[in-house]
């Protein structure tokens, strides 16, 4: 039996939604119709593919070894169908996935989302949370068109500056220190609600720890977005890039000052793979979101 097209759509689609059902929602099947080709596809290749994982499905590990070959195969057939044919995003209604952590969904999916709705109105967008030791295996797998990150990514395309940024320290409006920044002894001695590392967000605490000195840390969180309730309302400190800490700061009780150390400022940058997402629909997002980040970019 020969893999037709149609079987490699399927499985990519499984893949990106580790559902059967929304894979036959993406594709407009029936979800018999998507179960019969996945069972068509196990049997080919001789392995499960994808198994039951909480409410959807995992992948394989012979699964993601062909899901870079399938997507790769995939990739160069559309290209080469739509070699003469250009992408049309008034029109298209394709699905395009970017990973963003809760601080990128804050201070720039707004901005993307606004550009986007405009010039392509039936294009959707997926955006996939940030997981800073696997975005580059995303990017290589073709599992995700691009990804905007606080620290280097190693994709095998190129890397747009978007945004220069630095961070701050935020605390209870009610309590603000004097001054413009937060004096060592005060920035040591308030509890602290910090971030997971996950998040790419640790180059504060890499510059602490090379003076060896320790905040002292009272709550681990897994989102930014967790950060201004808990410090409003708790006492605590946090540590965040400036422009989130602005955009809280009209919506909290909560104030903004400069830390005590100096920590430098960092790019936020644009990454994606050349190879499978450097040409067409794929090249044409890529743009859309430089240029959507570069309208609203203001030096922090």
């Amino acid at each position: 039996m020969s893999l037709d097209l149609n079987l490699l759509r399927t499985f990519l689609s499984i893949y990106d939604t580790r559902s059967v059902t929304r894979a036959a929602a993406d594709l407009s099947l029936t979800q018999p119709t998507v179960s019969h080709a996945l069972g068509r596809l196990r049997r080919h290749l001789g392995d499960p593919l994808f198994v039951r994982s909480g409410t959807g499905v995992a992948p394989t590990a012979r699964a993601v070894e062909l899901a870079l070959v399938f997507r790769r195969a995939v990739t160069a057939v559309d290209d080469a169908v739509d070699a003469d044919r250009v992408f049309d995003p008034a029109t298209s209604e394709r699905r395009f996935r970017i990973a963003l952590s809760d601080v990128g969904e804050a201070t720039f999916l707004p901005r993307i989302m606004a550009r986007l709705t405009d010039r392509a109105p039936r294009v959707s967008v997926e955006s996939v949370p940030m997981q800073i030791d696997r975005v580059t295996s995303w990017l290589a797998h073709g599992d995700v068109d691009a990804a905007v990150a606080s620290v280097p990514v190693d994709a095998s395309g190129h890397r747009t500056l978007v945004h220069r940024e630095r961070y701050v320290c935020v605390l209870p409006a009610d309590r603000p220190p004097a001054g413009d920044r937060i004096e060592l002894e005060d920035f040591l001695t308030v509890p602290h609600v910090a971030v997971d590392p996950a998040l790419g967000h640790r180059q504060a605490d890499a510059v602490l720890e090379s003076m060896r000195i320790q905040r002292r840390i009272g709550l681990y969180v897994h989102h930014f977005s967790t950060l201004p309730g808990v410090v409003a309302g708790s006492g605590m400190a946090a540590i965040v890039p400036a422009q989130l800490a602005a955009l809280w700061g009209e919506r909290w009780p909560i104030v903004m000052r400069e830390l005590p150390i100096d920590v430098p400022r960092f790019d936020v940058t644009l990454s994606w793979n050349e190879e499978i997402a450097g040409t067409g629909a794929a090249a044409w997002f890529r743009d859309l979101v430089a240029t959507a980040l570069d309208d609203a970019d203001v030096e922090a």
